[in-house]
């Protein structure tokens, strides 16, 4: 019972996220350059994190170089079938309805997995003193989702940057 404070904390923050991709992925979305910027760069951060501890644990560099490569085909694939629209205060793109729909459908379905996975297990693995960010790497099929993501979001970002100009 001690654990459902956070828990329903990180909830709240991942359907908050969840909100928001889906209702961006239903519209034409401004393109706006510093928020390109900045999500590139907390993404390449992210992902440079997570690349150093697939380092750590060796059977997750495979994970990291498949998810890596998934997310650059899907990112291709949505730059091919992206509208733009020039409207009196800027550039306006329409990603593919479908690429944004695998993309949430892997993220979702990933956490609603981790998260069935963690309360059958209960707190018998629950170690306070352990070092959080072990936790992270000790799945390959997370890491390997998460790197879809990262490099998506990185490759798809950087082609409306260009756009913008």
């Amino acid at each position: 019972m001690q654990h459902l404070g956070p828990t329903l904390g990180i909830a709240l923050l991942v359907g908050f996220m969840i909100y928001r991709r889906t209702k961006r992925t239903i519209g034409l979305q401004k393109i706006v350059r510093s928020r390109l910027i900045f999500r590139i760069i907390v993404f390449g951060l992210l992902g440079c994190m997570f690349l150093y501890l697939g380092v750590l644990h060796p059977i997750n560099l495979l994970a990291d170089g498949v998810g890596l490569i998934c997310g650059l085909v899907l990112g291709h694939y949505a730059i091919k079938h992206t509208q733009f629209e020039r409207q009196s205060d800027g550039i306006y793109y329409r990603t593919h309805l479908w690429v944004n729909i695998a993309v949430l459908a892997l993220l979702v379905g990933r956490i609603a997995y981790r998260l069935l996975v963690m309360s059958s297990q209960g707190a018998v693995d629950y170690n306070p003193s352990a070092n959080p960010m072990e936790m992270y790497g000790k799945d390959p099929w997370t890491i390997g989702i998460f790197f879809v993501l990262v490099s998506y979001y990185i490759r798809f970002f950087t082609f409306l940057l260009s756009k913008g100009k």
